[in-house]
């Protein structure tokens, strides 16, 4: 319904950890659904960049109302991922990403009211500057 929204333009950047090293790297998605649905119903997740691909295993889910990986979202029931809100996804991947533009495929699954409905957008997007590469510019 909403696939040409999922992946977001903005947010695509490396993670650095407290070390000074690249842990993985973190981009924005936004609901494929036409309403906010419960943290549990978010079944899957699949983000392929270039060649590599990314599932559940890898990826932590941040919302306004928590931090979940992916196999602790299905006991999470209390908690929204609303229509209008961003999600980060934060992937583990040691060194993160190269600095050129990244094709950037997502496909998700929600188990809503009526029936399994998925989603899946494909973008190219340029890595912004990761905090430590900024402070190190200056």
């Amino acid at each position: 319904m909403f696939d040409k929204y999922i992946v977001c333009p903005y947010g695509l950047r490396n993670v650095i950890d407290e070390h000074g090293s690249i842990e993985g790297f973190e981009l924005k998605i936004r609901i494929p659904y036409y309403r906010g649905v419960p943290l549990s119903v978010v079944d899957s997740l699949k983000i392929t960049i270039g060649a590599e691909t990314f599932t559940n295993e890898s990826i932590r889910f941040t919302v306004a109302s928590g931090s979940f990986t992916m196999s602790e979202m299905s006991t999470v029931a209390t908690r929204r991922w609303n229509f209008d809100e961003d999600a980060t996804l934060k992937v583990t991947r040691p060194g993160g990403l190269v600095y050129f533009d990244q094709r950037v495929e997502v496909l998700i699954a929600i188990r809503a009211p009526y029936g399994i409905f998925t989603g899946h957008d494909v973008k190219v997007l340029s890595l912004e500057p990761d905090k430590y590469l900024a402070v190190a510019a200056k």
